[in-house]
C-alpha cells in the first residue's frame, strides 16, 4: 500500500479545533465561564457580562485586569497558548482558575471573536529597578479572529483591561447550534454560572446585563452581604457561620463560609455552593460529608443550603481531571471528608442545633365520652351522673368501654371536631362540620351510621376536599369496579406515614404523601390541559424577591403557571403573588412557588416529558401532605376516596407505588391457618 493509499490521515487544524472545542464549549454558558475565569486570573476587581439572545448571538465580557500587549494578543487565540504554567512542575501547583490554554482557541474555532486589550498602567519603583516591568503601552490593540481566516490586528483606543466579543456561536457548526435549548433555558444556565462566580468572589464587582436589562450590579462586600444580595435575605437570615482549621499531614486546611439551618433544608440542591481554593467544584464525596453532619437533623430527601470554601495546599489536589475543571482529586480523600464533616458539625453544635429526644405526650387520653340517647336540651352537658346513657370510645381502636368501670380517664366532649388542630389536609369546610342532630357513638366517632357505611362509601368517592372552586376528578371506570372501600372504622394511620384499611380480601396500605401527590398531579394537569378554574385569589398580595434564575424560569413557565392557578406580577426580580392554586395552604404561597420552581428545575434533568407534565408533577410533589402530618379519620377517608377517583391510583407521577395489598391468605399462611 503506497503512502497515497493510506486510510489514516492527519485532520486539518480547523477540524481538529472544532472537535477539541466540543469538550470546552458546550453552550453559551461555557464561554462565559471560561472568559470570566480569565478575567479573575488577570486580577480584575470589576467584571461586566452582557449577553444577547441568551449568548447565542452575542456575548461581551469586560474587565479591568492587567490586560495584554500586542504580542500577547496575537498568541492568545492559539491552542495551548497560556500564561498560567511554564513547566511540568507547575501542573503540580496550579493556583489559577485556567491553565490549559484551550479556552480562547476553542471559542475562536466555533464563533466570530474580537479581542481588545490594553495593559494596565504600571508605576515604576525608582528605588528598586528590579521591579520595573516592560514599558507600558499607551494604546490598546484589537484582534479579529474567525475560523478559516487569518487574524487581523489593529490599534484601538480603550481603557486598561480586556474586552472579549463573541458573536454567532456555532455559526460554522450548525449541527451543534440546533441542539442548543431555548433562550430562556440557556439564559438560566448563564445566570446559574454568574451566581456561582458572584458568591465565590465577593470582593469583585459583577455587572450582569441581559440585552439592555440590568440583572444586577453587585458591589464588593463581605460574604454574608454578598449571599444576601445574590440569594435574598431569606437565606442570609437563616445561615450559620463556619470556621474550621486543622493540619492534615503537616499541611494546613481551612474551611470557611456559611451553612443553612436544618429547618431551611430544601428538596433540591440549587443552593449548595462548594469552592476549593476559589474554584467552584462538584464532589459527591464532599457533599455526602456535609449531609452526614446533618444526619439527625434533616430527612434524607432534603438538602441543606451552604456556601463553603476549602483552602488547602495546591499540591495536594489535582484539578487537571476534566476540561470543565469542575471535578478534582485529593491525595487524602478521607482526611478532607472528615475535616469538612467536623467543620459543619461544629457549626451546628455551637448553634445548639443538636437532635432533641422526642417523648410521646400522654396528657390526653384516647378515650372520649359519647351519649347514646338524644340530648333533651342544647345546654345540657355531661356530668358524672350521666353514666347510664354514655359510653367511652377509644378513637384509636374503636373499643367501647363502660364508663362506670373506667373512671378517672381524661375524657373529651363528644362534639369536638376531629379536624381541630389538623391543617395538613385541606378538607372541604362543609365536610368538617359535625351535624347538630342527635348522633350515636359510632356516628360521632366516624361521621356516619354503621349501617350506612357501605352504602355511603361509593357516594363519598365523588366528594372533593379542595375548595369549592376546584372541579372534581371523576372516577375512572377501569378501577371503579375493582375496589372495595372498607368501613371507615377500620382506617388508621401508621407512624403518620401510611394509611391502613381493611378490604373484603385483606389489608391495604396507602402511602399518604404519594397518594396526595397523585391527586394533585392529576388536578394540576387537568387544570392546564382543560383550562378550568383551579386558583384562589389572595386578599393581600404576597411580595417576594426571586433570583435571576428563578425569574427566567417564571418567564418560561408564565402561561402554564397562570393556568395552574398562580397570578404573578413581575417587576424585575420582584414578584407579587396575587393568586395561588386552590390546594396551596394559607401562609405558604411563597414557599409553594419557590419549591415548585426548584422541583421543576430538577425534573428537567430527570424526567424527559413535556413542560406541563413536569410542572404538574412538581406541584404535586411539593404541595402534597408529607410524612409526619397527622390526619384525622375523615381526612384519611377523603384522601382514599379521592385517590380511587384518579385515573391511576396505584403509582405516583414518579412511578413509586402508592398502594400495597396484603391478601388475607398471606396472613393465614403466616399464622399457619389452613382456612
Amino acid at each position: 500500500m503506497t503512502l497515497s493509499e493510506t486510510e489514516i490521515r492527519i485532520l486539518p487544524d480547523h477540524i481538529a479545533n472544532q472537535i477539541a472545542a466540543g469538550e470546552v464549549v458546550q453552550r453559551p454558558e461555557s464561554i462565559i465561564k471560561e472568559l470570566v475565569e480569565n478575567s479573575l486570573d488577570a486580577g480584575a476587581d470589576t467584571i461586566a457580562v452582557v449577553v444577547r439572545g441568551a449568548g447565542k448571538n452575542f456575548i461581551h465580557i469586560i474587565d479591568n485586569g492587567k490586560g495584554m500587549g500586542k504580542d500577547d494578543l496575537l498568541l492568545a487565540p492559539k491552542r495551548h497558548a497560556t500564561s498560567k504554567i511554564k513547566t511540568s512542575e507547575d501542573l503540580q501547583r496550579i493556583t489559577t482558575l485556567g491553565f490549559r490554554g484551550e479556552a480562547l482557541a476553542s471559542i475562536c474555532a466555533v464563533a466570530q471573536v474580537e479581542l481588545r486589550s490594553r495593559r494596565r498602567t504600571i508605576t515604576a519603583d525608582r528605588d528598586n529597578e528590579a521591579t520595573n516591568e516592560a514599558p507600558d503601552e499607551t494604546i490598546g490593540w484589537k484582534l479579529l479572529s474567525e475560523p478559516l481566516r487569518e487574524p487581523v490586528l489593529e490599534p484601538c483606543a480603550m481603557d486598561a483591561g480586556t474586552q472579549v466579543f463573541v458573536r454567532n456561536l456555532f455559526f460554522n457548526v450548525p449541527a451543534r447550534r440546533k441542539f442548543l435549548r431555548s433562550d430562556l433555558t440557556e439564559f438560566r444556565h448563564i445566570s446559574d454560572t454568574m451566581t456561582r462566580f458572584a458568591l465565590g468572589h465577593p470582593n469583585v464587582r459583577f455587572v450582569f446585563y441581559d440585552d439592555d436589562a440590568l440583572i444586577y450590579d453587585l458591589q464588593p462586600a463581605d460574604l454574608k452581604h454578598r449571599i444576601e444580595d445574590v440569594l435574598s435575605s431569606r437565606f442570609a437570615d437563616a445561615i450559620l457561620p463556619v470556621y474550621y482549621t486543622d493540619a492534615i499531614n503537616n499541611s494546613a486546611i481551612t474551611i470557611t463560609g456559611f451553612i443553612g439551618q436544618p429547618i431551611f433544608a430544601k428538596k433540591s440542591k440549587t443552593e449548595q455552593f462548594l469552592y476549593l481554593n476559589g474554584r467552584t467544584i462538584t464532589s459527591r464525596q464532599l457533599s455526602h460529608a456535609i449531609m452526614s453532619a446533618y444526619e439527625h437533623l434533616i430527612d434524607h430527601s432534603s438538602y441543606p443550603p451552604f456556601v463553603l470554601f476549602i483552602t488547602m495546599d495546591v499540591e495536594r489536589v489535582d484539578v487537571n481531571v476534566h476540561p470543565q475543571k469542575h471535578e478534582v482529586k485529593f491525595d487524602d480523600d478521607r482526611s478532607i471528608y472528615s475535616a469538612l464533616r467536623r467543620a459543619v458539625s461544629e457549626a451546628l453544635s455551637q448553634s445548639n442545633l443538636t437532635p432533641q429526644a422526642e417523648f410521646r405526650q400522654m396528657a390526653e387520653s384516647p378515650f372520649e365520652k359519647f351519649r347514646l340517647t338524644p340530648n333533651t336540651s342544647n345546654n345540657e352537658s355531661f356530668t358524672q351522673a350521666n353514666t347510664d346513657d354514655t359510653v367511652l370510645v377509644n378513637r384509636l381502636t374503636g373499643e367501647i368501654l363502660d364508663p362506670a368501670s373506667h373512671t378517672g380517664m381524661n375524657e373529651r366532649s363528644y362534639d369536638r371536631s376531629p379536624y381541630q388542630g389538623s391543617e395538613s389536609y385541606r378538607a372541604d369546610p362543609q365536610q368538617r362540620r359535625m351535624s347538630n342532630r342527635e348522633v350515636s357513638a359510632y356516628q360521632a366517632l366516624f361521621g356516619e351510621d354503621k349501617n350506612d357505611a357501605f352504602a355511603n362509601a361509593s357516594n363519598a368517592r365523588q366528594s372533593s376536599y379542595a375548595t369549592p372552586t376546584t372541579a372534581p376528578i371523576h372516577q375512572s371506570d377501569n378501577f371503579a369496579s375493582q375496589q372495595v372501600v372498607s368501613p371507615p372504622r377500620f382506617l388508621w394511620q401508621l407512624h403518620k406515614k401510611y394509611i391502613m384499611m381493611q378490604t373484603s380480601k385483606g389489608l391495604v396500605v396507602v402511602d399518604q404523601h404519594a397518594a396526595h401527590e397523585r391527586i394533585l398531579y392529576e388536578r394540576a394537569l387537568k387544570a392546564m390541559n382543560e383550562d378550568f378554574k383551579y386558583g384562589q385569589e389572595l386578599l393581600f398580595p404576597v411580595h417576594i424577591t426571586l433570583t435571576p434564575s428563578e425569574v427566567t424560569l417564571v418567564q418560561e413557565l408564565r402561561d402554564d403557571l397562570t393556568m395552574l392557578g398562580f397570578q404573578l406580577v413581575l417587576d424585575g426580580q420582584n414578584v407579587a403573588i396575587s393568586g395561588v392554586p386552590a390546594d396551596v395552604r394559607n401562609g405558604h404561597e411563597e414557599e409553594a412557588l419557590r419549591e415548585l420552581l426548584e422541583q421543576y428545575h430538577e425534573y428537567q434533568e430527570l424526567r424527559h416529558t413535556n413542560t406541563r407534565d413536569n410542572l404538574a408533577a412538581s406541584f404535586g410533589c411539593r404541595s402534597a401532605i408529607r410524612t409526619g402530618d397527622a390526619l384525622s379519620i375523615q381526612e384519611m377517608r377523603q384522601l382514599v376516596d379521592d385517590l380511587y377517583a384518579t385515573s391511576m391510583p396505584y403509582a405516583c407521577p414518579h412511578g413509586r407505588p402508592i398502594i400495597i395489598e396484603f391478601p388475607l391468605e398471606e396472613f393465614d399462611r403466616r399464622f399457619g391457618r389452613t382456612s
